[in-house]
């Protein structure tokens, strides 16, 4: 498989894992637009026998290893267990932990104790280890954004919706949108689009 393209994506030096971890597995991979409610996505084609991820391409080249290291563990599972796994399962948590230890030197110092720590008991979504994220996704500005860092209460706008910050509910606020007084449960590690002071 000519992975060649990935590379303007990738972190340099990087390549080599992708290569090493997909061997001769029938694999393709689609680069997609920004995407609003996820970074990956793994599928297996079970009438051509073809795996596929789609990854958004709009992210940074750190992010972009990560989740396609994550897209690709899913891949080896496939590979390596019956269908009936659970997808965020024992067995993915083991094969993302391993990819995460093997690569540790692709990513920055700064981030590689988080790297590790995610790596010994990895979750289904980088945003529920919020310092992970942090530390892949968002800049200083980002990280004054986060709807985590907002007081209870506080108004802001969340694309074009303006929204109350509620109470906290795991990970997630349950937070009132004022045009309708419908509630939502939003995710902590949203990076919402302005904050209103009234």
């Amino acid at each position: 498989m000519n992975l060649e393209p990935l590379i303007k994506y990738l972190p340099e030096n990087s390549i080599h894992y992708i290569y090493e971890w997909i061997g001769d597995a029938r694999l393709k991979i689609r680069i997609k637009s920004k995407r609003k409610t996820k970074l990956g996505d793994y599928r297996f084609d079970k009438k051509t026998g073809i795996h596929q991820i789609s990854i958004d391409g709009t992210m940074e080249p750190y992010p972009f290893f990560f989740v396609l290291t994550h897209e690709i563990a899913h891949m080896i599972v496939r590979l390596s267990y019956p269908a009936n796994v659970r997808s965020h399962g024992d067995e993915w948590k083991r094969i993302f932990g391993e990819l995460l230890d093997q690569s540790i030197e692709i990513y920055p110092e700064e981030i590689r104790s988080q790297i590790r720590r995610h790596a010994q008991n990895p979750k289904a979504s980088i945003g529920a280890d919020k310092h992970l994220h942090s530390a892949l996704f968002l800049d200083d500005e980002m990280i004054e954004m986060l709807l985590d860092n907002l007081e209870e209460g506080q108004y802001f706008r969340l694309r074009k919706r303006i929204f109350q910050k509620g109470k906290k509910r795991k990970i997630r606020y349950i937070c009132r949108e004022l045009k309708t007084n419908r509630s939502y449960l939003i995710s902590g590690q949203a990076v919402v689009d302005e904050i209103i002071n009234q």
